[in-house]
């Protein structure tokens, strides 16, 4: 009797000892396969960063040794036999002396995607291209505000606000706020002067309660703090073309489209395409891509970006001819990923 009741005791002991290992194995199966999983997420981030600083190395050099067009940036006729830098001591100018109309197979700078290096991509946006939020007027500013979804009872307001926050004084304007209100709700005070950046506008008083504005982060995509001239035709996205000129949806559809193989270089041409009957001071006219650019980079599997906003400084003696304005990472807006990126015809990527 004593026997038996040993002999099922172990039996009972044996079966809860390889119960326990194949527990202890199935936790230490299912560890091992998260670690690797982590390390080779890991690698990946690694490997895409590294491609990220490749793309943007390269394309740096491309930006300060080739010129550009009222396509975007050119690129060497043939990059096996021809270094960039040659053409560009050549000229009198970074501009060059060539004429500024399309040569063919340039790189656009209307933030559509490409691919970049290894498992990179990019886009480039002419910031010219962008409204210029600083020095913008109140129709512009209206419409620009109505086409991103703001109540209409609350453009003034806001409008007020915005422009009691960069100018110089302390008066408060009829729905503004001067430091006292930003006090009162214990929020920084007004910085009284332009934006340095788009982001600064959610500082602005009721500005960072319109949930409308930060979707996509679409105010801070669709503005520049840089320039203050009229946008440029041949890279400005659709709502700028229709806040700034007055355009159709479908009209601004329309230019974006036929500006991808045919720039625009004439006012004619864009009240034709464009519907509209704009009468403008030749001054006023922007087709050409300006110093500041923004540099988007992402890389395969990633889910945030980095914005590089870059200004190329040819003509400022003693300088480097290019700089870092400031750079942001954020998360991966859908509108680059949802269009297919193009190839560049640059052996660089």
């Amino acid at each position: 009797m004593m026997r038996h009741f040993q002999k099922a005791f172990v039996l009972v002991t044996t079966l809860w000892i390889l119960a326990i290992l194949t527990i202890a194995a199935s936790f230490f199966a299912l560890w091992t396969q998260r670690t690797v999983a982590l390390v080779q997420a890991n690698q990946d981030d690694v490997e895409g960063e590294l491609d990220m600083l490749s793309t943007q190395a390269s394309l740096i050099y491309l930006l300060t040794t080739q010129r550009m067009t009222i396509a975007g940036l050119t690129l060497p006729k043939d990059e096996t036999t021809e270094d960039p830098a040659d053409e560009f001591n050549t000229k009198n100018s970074f501009w060059g002396e060539d004429s500024i109309l399309s040569k063919g197979g340039e790189l656009a700078v209307d933030d559509r995607p490409y691919l970049g290096y290894g498992k990179a991509y990019f886009a480039l946006q002419d910031e010219a291209g962008l409204l210029g939020i600083n020095l913008v007027s109140d129709p512009i500013i209206i419409r620009f505000l109505g086409l991103l979804g703001v109540d209409d009872d609350l453009q003034g307001p806001l409008i007020a606000k915005f422009k009691d926050y960069i100018d110089p004084d302390d008066l408060h304007r009829l729905n503004g706020a001067e430091a006292h209100h930003y006090e009162k709700r214990g929020l920084r005070p007004p910085s009284n002067h332009y934006l340095i950046n788009p982001m600064e506008i959610k500082r602005i008083f009721d500005w960072a309660d319109q949930p409308s504005l930060w979707e996509n982060d679409r105010l801070g995509q669709l503005t520049n703090t840089v320039l203050g001239a009229l946008p440029n035709f041949n890279t400005a996205p659709s709502l700028v073309l229709q806040a700034v000129f007055n355009m159709t949806p479908e009209n601004a559809e329309r230019m974006i489209q036929i500006r991808q193989s045919i720039p625009f270089y004439s006012l004619n041409t864009v009240n034709q395409i464009g519907g509209v009957n704009l009468n403008m001071d030749p001054v006023d006219l922007n087709f050409f891509p300006s110093y500041y650019l923004r540099l988007t980079l992402w890389y395969e599997g990633a889910q945030r970006m980095r914005q590089v906003h870059l200004q190329l400084t040819h003509r400022a003696d003693g300088l480097k001819p290019w700089q870092v304005e400031y750079s942001l990472e954020q998360q991966l807006l859908p509108s680059y990923t949802q269009t297919p990126p193009s190839r560049t015809r640059s052996i660089l990527f």
